[in-house]
Parts: structure tokens; C-alpha cells; sequence
């Protein structure tokens, strides 16, 4: 009986060591469960923050894109019209060179005339009809 007797403890020894390593397996298990939820979060908050600083600097970059663009169609603006300046400062330039040009602001503007010309001033209202 003594054989039988050790055997069932041996056999009860198994049993139990067994049930603990299940007991063990399932709170390792549970713990590797948990460390996957942790690792998830951590993930989640990981890609949140990427996000979050992504957008910010997404809305940052399109202000300042914006900002740069009306800067750039104001100085456009004033550009054309500068250009335009420029054209009519060398359309006059060429009509300075002209001597009849000349001669026609001198007499409007200076009151000046050719020696055999006699100046006609025109008063009153109408022009002298």
C-alpha cells in the first residue's frame, strides 16, 4: 500500500504543479493581454500626438503660404504699375526728341515763339466768334 500510497501523492504532486503552471500560464497570458492593451495605447497616444503636431504644422505652413501670396499680388500690383509709369516716361522721352514736339510745349507752356511769329491771344468768352 505504501507504493500505491506514493504513487498517489507523486500523482497528486503532478496534478497540482500542473493547475499552477495553468494558474501561471493564464496570469502570464492575462499579463501579455495587458501588455498588449498597454503597448496599443501607447500607440494610439503615439500617433495622436504625430497627428496633432502634423496639423499644427499644416495650419502653420498655409497661413504663412497665404500671407506670402497676398504680399506677392500686392507687389505685382505694383509692379504693373510701375511698368505702365516706366512705358509713358518713354513715350514722352521719345516725344522730347521730336523738335516740333518741342517747340509746340514751348509756345503753350513758356509763351515763347518764333522770331517771325505774332502771338493771337483770344479773350473773353466764345474764342472770338
Amino acid at each position: 500500500m505504501r507504493a500505491t500510497s506514493a504513487a498517489k501523492q507523486t500523482h497528486k504532486q503532478q496534478t497540482e504543479r500542473k493547475q499552477q503552471a495553468r494558474t501561471e500560464v493564464r496570469r502570464t497570458s492575462s499579463n501579455r493581454q495587458q501588455s498588449g492593451k498597454k503597448r496599443l495605447r501607447l500607440w494610439a497616444v503615439l500617433m495622436l500626438v504625430l497627428f496633432v503636431w502634423g496639423g499644427y504644422t499644416w495650419i502653420g505652413q498655409s497661413t504663412a503660404i497665404a500671407n506670402k501670396s497676398s504680399q506677392l499680388e500686392a507687389s505685382q500690383g505694383v509692379k504693373a504699375e510701375t511698368q505702365a509709369k516706366l512705358s509713358d516716361v518713354q513715350a514722352e522721352i521719345k516725344r522730347l526728341q521730336d523738335p516740333e514736339y518741342v517747340s509746340e510745349i514751348a509756345r503753350k507752356e513758356y509763351n515763347m515763339y518764333k522770331p517771325e511769329e505774332i502771338p493771337i491771344k483770344v479773350t473773353g468768352e466764345g474764342g472770338g466768334e
